[in-house]
């Protein structure tokens, strides 16, 4: 069991904005914004349906409105009674509607905003989704988008700075003060292209923050990544050389990483048991992280994890909904489940295999359900019952 933490914010930085179109959608998605527990770096998606009714979506803004759901359900996780966690995320919008509304519908959800930058030229990005037969998304982006030109502005060096200040003077308590930083790789998409910083402020992130201290969620959307700029930002600087806290990844991404970190003994179909523990832990060895995650889609999941000397493996057959015809989708299911898994292992210290239990059942409710971010209020409550704390 891991010791209970109470960071003091959680930042997501989205990096990316989408239109989101299926036989019955249409969304229209803006980047990201800041939280109290830990920090996250993705991109964010605001979403508008062909009905008109506004709403948002997109993976980091996804994660950070499901930890703000949970951290909200949750009590307090110290002996303080006012010590609950915060999130928020850290993007870069245009000077636009849709970026004056993303950060309206964020802070309605009980996200943080004051992190968001806003740029002077490019605006709110978008995307498009389109989803298949069985509810699953691909995204196309506009480019260059105002998401693609987050700086790492004196706000993001004071975060950085304060937690490296508070583990140097050893004057850090174990239950409270932690930042958490989540960023995912789509966010990296140009490199240097038409100006963009994002990848350098990430870059800058993943070196400056204290070991442990950051969680990768792997996005690998073609043509908008390449495996040297991935591998770069998971390892971090050899110098440096800092575990991550956590990598996720799903199933197609586990098999990717292996051929990059040169892991051709393995075969990809091998998702369960000690088959894929063993592949799980040479990948997690190859790219310096303390944990990694693998989703399996309706098969459930497996999470990995390294504590000192000591290391666990544990699986879970996931959970789900009945799928109505034309009335679920896949969209938010696996940043539903990186937020659980985040808010059991790092808010509440729980174990990795009830983390793991909590995160399937999150997920597999999003997954039976139209759009990204449903109230957990709605859920049944064999899985409320599961994923609450």
């Amino acid at each position: 069991m891991h010791s209970r933490r109470t960071p003091q914010e959680i930042i997501v930085c989205f990096n990316a904005a989408t239109i989101a179109r299926g036989s019955q959608w249409r969304y229209k998605v803006a980047a990201g914004a800041p939280t109290q527990s830990a920090m996250m770096i993705h991109h964010l998606l605001h979403h508008q349906t062909c009905f008109a009714s506004a709403k948002h979506c997109g993976a980091p803004s996804n994660v950070a409105v499901h930890l703000a759901y949970l951290f909200n359900n949750s009590p307090p996780s110290s002996s303080s009674s006012d010590s609950k966690a915060s999130v928020a995320v850290a993007t870069c919008l245009g000077n636009d509607q849709l970026g004056k509304e993303a950060q309206r519908r964020l802070a309605l959800n009980g996200v943080r905003t004051d992190y968001v930058q806003v740029h002077s030229e490019w605006e709110t990005g978008m995307a498009t989704a389109l989803l298949d037969s069985n509810g699953d998304a691909t995204y196309e982006f506009n480019t260059p988008a105002a998401w693609d030109g987050l700086c790492l502005d004196s706000n993001l060096k004071w975060l950085i700075q304060h937690q490296e200040q508070q583990i140097d003077a050893q004057e850090k308590d174990e239950n409270q003060d932690d930042i958490l930083f989540v960023m995912g790789t789509i966010a990296g998409r140009l490199n240097n292209e038409y100006g963009a910083t994002s990848l350098s402020t990430l870059m800058s992130v993943r070196n400056t923050a204290p070991e442990g201290t950051v969680v990768v969620d792997i996005n690998l959307r073609s043509p908008w990544y390449k495996d040297e700029t991935v591998l770069d930002l998971i390892r971090g600087s050899a110098k440096e050389n800092k575990k991550l806290a956590l990598i996720k990844v799903n199933e197609e991404e586990l098999a990717t990483l292996e051929r990059w970190c040169g892991n051709m003994d393995t075969k990809a179909d091998d998702l369960f048991g000690d088959a894929l523990k063993t592949r799980m832990e040479q990948v997690a060895q190859s790219l310096n992280t303390q944990r990694i995650c693998v989703t399996r889609g309706d098969k459930g999941a497996a999470l990995w994890c390294e504590n000192g000397n000591v290391t666990s493996f544990d699986e879970s057959p996931g959970y789900s909904l009945p799928k109505k015809k034309n009335d679920g989708d896949t969209v938010g299911a696996g940043d539903a489940f990186l937020a659980s898994l985040i808010n059991s292992l790092f808010i509440h210290g729980e174990t990795s295999g009830k983390a793991l239990e909590r995160a399937c059942a999150l997920g597999g409710y999003v997954a039976g359900c139209r759009g990204a971010t449903p109230a957990h209020c709605d859920a049944p409550d064999s899985l409320r019952n599961v994923f609450s704390i």
